[in-house]
């Protein structure tokens, strides 16, 4: 891959990953609900890390073709491993937040609509 070509794949896959920030973060701020945050904190961050991560090894491997040295080879398997650390809390994170939320228990009524069970009919 030549340097141009990979410098403007480096450069989209970093502004895709701040763009997935911000909106990870924005979603934070705008939805009502614990569940909605959650849902787009995790997805989102977890894209924004991903394409930042992709960018990193671009970015390494094609230091490494262009002078090579083991400091790019490092710079990839520390990116990496950071990765699935992140990875890793974000999915026990999301599993500890969603335990302690309480989810309503919904039932069939006869008309074949969801309703909170525990609750008289109308």
């Amino acid at each position: 891959m030549s340097t141009l070509a990979a410098d403007i794949l480096i450069w989209i896959l970093l502004a895709g990953g701040v763009g997935f920030g911000v909106l990870g973060y924005v979603g934070l701020l705008i939805f009502p609900d614990v569940k909605s945050r959650m849902f787009t904190a995790s997805r989102a961050t977890l894209i924004s890390v991903s394409l930042v991560t992709l960018a990193v090894i671009i970015f390494g491997i094609n230091g490494f073709l262009g002078s090579g040295g083991d400091l790019y080879t490092a710079l990839v398997i520390h990116t990496l491993f950071l990765f699935g650390v992140l990875a890793i809390a974000n999915v026990f994170i999301y599993r500890i937040i969603l335990e302690q939320i309480p989810l309503p228990n919904f039932c069939r009524d006869e008309s074949g609509e969801n309703k909170p069970a525990g609750r008289n009919k109308e």
